[in-house]
């Protein structure tokens, strides 16, 4: 057996387990994001708030990953969760749903917005978003609502999957005082540079699943994105957004969680399912 043999059989070996991994193993190491974020503006009474995000959860089934995510999330108390869209293209998957929310242990409602799996072209809108609704959770769709510590407050603005063409900022935005503390939730980060205009201190989105499968120094090889395709994964710091985007974008600060199911092809390589904490702060001045 010659080198070249020999070469061609480790490097197929080798790409074979890095297929059987991506398939059996990556996708369903649920890993948990710690963020701390601090804002200058952000209200007193909220300092230390507690957020979890989850994303694209993708319910068919209540199977071994979603176990694993009720296990993850019942281990800490927070505020709030925000769901950042793409719950599930399914409705009968809403009891599963339902199940999967009862294990976050909160202080607040919760919050969600909807991604392009709930405008699936079989489905009826409307018909999932009732499935998928009960007490306790606040579905928000193209608008605003704000979330109250005394008589300090801070804004949830969320808009309709804008890769579906269906965001609406200003009906979103339509009285929301850019003065004001705001979280934006957007399905598909595409749509930052519009909310950082509009005042959005913090931006959630989802979608993108990181890319999936990522390769060092090559990043994601497909973001399911049209525009600012370059807002596909994790944390990006205002230094970060006005050197992608190229303006000044203040304090505004984004976070585009991996989500934590998948999508078209079920595999993750080099990019973990995820669920984020973040803990709000507010900024200390110096004298």
């Amino acid at each position: 057996m010659n080198a070249t043999t020999i070469i061609t059989i480790v490097c197929a070996t080798a790409a074979a387990a890095a297929f059987c991994y991506a398939i059996f193993v990556e996708q369903f190491k649920l890993q948990v994001r710690e963020l701390e974020l601090s804002f200058p503006n952000l209200p007193e009474a909220f300092d230390g708030y507690c957020i979890l995000q989850i994303s694209d959860l993708h319910l068919t089934k209540l199977g071994l990953l979603e176990k694993r995510l009720m296990q993850l999330m019942s281990r800490r108390e927070v505020d709030t969760c925000l769901i950042t869209g793409d719950v599930t293209s399914q409705p009968r998957a809403s009891d599963i749903f339902r199940r999967i929310c009862s294990a976050i242990r909160h202080r607040d409602s919760l919050y969600m917005i909807i991604g392009n799996s709930e405008h699936k072209p079989w489905l009826d809108p409307e018909m999932l978003i009732s499935a998928l609704s009960f007490d306790g959770l606040h579905i928000i769709i193209n608008s605003s609502l704000a979330i109250e510590r005394g008589d300090q407050r801070m804004m949830l603005v969320g808009v309709d999957d804008a890769f579906s063409n269906l965001a609406d900022l200003e009906s979103a935005f339509a009285g929301v005082d850019p003065n004001d503390f705001i979280i934006y939730l957007t399905h598909c980060p595409s749509t930052t540079p519009d909310g950082i205009q509009r005042g959005a201190d913090l931006i959630l989105a989802g979608h993108t699943h990181g890319g999936q499968v990522r390769f060092p120094g090559i990043n994601a090889i497909w973001t399911h994105m049209r525009a600012n395709k370059r807002l596909n994964d994790g944390l990006y710091t205002p230094s970060a957004l006005k050197q992608i985007l190229r303006k000044d974008v203040g304090t505004s600060t984004l976070f585009v969680n991996r989500g934590v199911g998948t999508s078209r092809i079920h595999i993750r390589l080099f990019c973990p399912p995820e669920i984020a904490f973040i803990t709000l702060r507010r900024t200390k001045h110096s004298l």
